[in-house]
């Protein structure tokens, strides 16, 4: 069986393979044209795993390369299924930072510091730095706390009851960052679910800070959903623009 006279892509061996032509069909210039062209059209295998393709093979009489002194007529060939372009580690990285942009949303009365914070949680979540980006929530809650003056709060159950201390059955006041949270809802800045969410989330960026525990990326994009939604109602939503009337 006549072979191609050039190697071609085997969408199955993925590399370029050595091809066995099946059929051909060809057509061109005549003898008497002023220029002087043909193209084939083959049905050709992978002589490696016979895998089927098709392959345009082209040549003119400007189709000329010289090989040390002499010129060789150098035919072209296009392969279908074609051979996939060659990704570099540029064209991911752009593509990440594509997606970054695509994801972040746009906060016009948020904090600055508070802004730079969440667009480097973004870009850590797009360029697939999960640990970093859930590391991030966890600090953005904290800054969130501390714009707000936020320093304590009390502990809260799940019911909404607050959390007795074991030995003098008291209400627990915590300022670590769990009462701070719940201080967040005591002041009417989030809801009660919002403050349970949040806990989660300081669970999550504890997990991530101090035993390098990276979250799936539904539970980050989760994650960084509810946060917008808190930085939209606390910052944004009061400067809507139906309430400047």
């Amino acid at each position: 069986m006549e072979k191609l006279e050039d190697r071609v892509y085997c969408s199955k061996c993925k590399q370029k393979t050595i091809h066995n032509i099946v059929q051909t069909y060809r057509e061109g210039s005549d003898t008497s044209d002023d220029y002087q062209w043909y193209e084939c059209y083959h049905v050709v295998k992978c002589a490696g795993c016979e895998n089927t393709a098709f392959v345009k093979q082209y040549g003119d009489e400007d189709s000329w390369e010289y090989v040390g002194e002499y010129p060789v007529w150098k035919d072209t060939f296009e392969v279908y299924p074609e051979e996939p372009p060659k990704v570099t580690e540029k064209d991911i990285l752009y593509k990440m930072w594509q997606r970054g942009e695509a994801k972040k949303k746009k906060f016009s009365n948020t904090p600055e510091n508070l802004s730079a914070l969440y667009e480097q949680i973004i870009h850590s979540f797009a360029m697939g730095y999960h640990t970093l980006c859930a590391s991030g929530l966890r600090t953005l809650i904290e800054g969130i706390c501390k714009h707000l003056d936020i320093n304590q709060g009390y502990i809260y159950n799940p019911d909404g009851t607050k959390k007795l201390n074991q030995k003098n059955n008291q209400e627990i006041l915590a300022k670590n960052l769990a009462g701070r949270i719940f201080g967040l809802y005591e002041s009417d800045h989030i809801t009660f679910t919002h403050a349970l969410i949040l806990q989660k989330i300081k669970v999550i960026g504890n997990d991530a800070i101090h035993d390098i525990v990276t979250p799936s990326l539904g539970t980050l994009e989760e994650v960084i959903k509810i946060v917008e939604r808190i930085i939209y109602d606390i910052y944004e939503l009061k400067n809507h623009k139906l309430l400047q009337d």
